[in-house]
């Protein structure tokens, strides 16, 4: 015989052997026949965050330096005003009297409204601080070296 026919027959009258049973057991019952334990064949491991280098803080021309303290003396100006006016508003004295205060509107045309009406004069107060509060605020964190 040769060597594929040999290989091909069975001995023992077509019976499966020791080697082919325990294969078999293996297939059918993996979990009480598990002498080896399986590893994966690669692990996905997280991504780390790439933090970019920071870049070196490029210097200035003279140029550039002259033309920020300019603009920086010009929101210093700004500011000053907003801060004055801000003290004129909380100089300004309303009582209870309904008619002790009146207020003025001008528009560009030449159109004038005049009113006395304290509520409405106090709200109007109150709402210019906080608008002049909210601009200097704004003006302050302008001012960066």
């Amino acid at each position: 015989m040769t060597k594929v026919t040999n290989t091909a027959l069975k001995p023992g009258n077509g019976k499966p052997n020791a080697e082919e049973m325990a294969i078999v057991k293996t297939i059918l019952n993996p979990a009480e026949n598990k002498t080896e334990e399986k590893k994966p064949v690669f692990q996905i491991e997280p991504e780390k965050p790439v933090i970019p280098a920071p870049e070196p803080k490029k210097e200035m021309t003279m140029i550039e330096k002259i033309l920020k303290i300019e603009n920086l003396q010009l929101v210093i100006e700004k500011r000053a005003k907003l801060v004055q006016t801000r003290s004129e508003l909380d100089r300004f004295q309303i009582s209870s009297n309904d008619f002790n205060c009146t207020m003025r509107l001008n528009d560009s045309d030449g159109n004038v409204f005049t009113t006395s009406f304290t509520p409405g004069i106090k709200k109007v107060i109150e709402f210019l601080k906080t608008s002049f509060d909210s601009s200097i605020t704004e003006a302050e964190n302008k001012i960066t070296f």
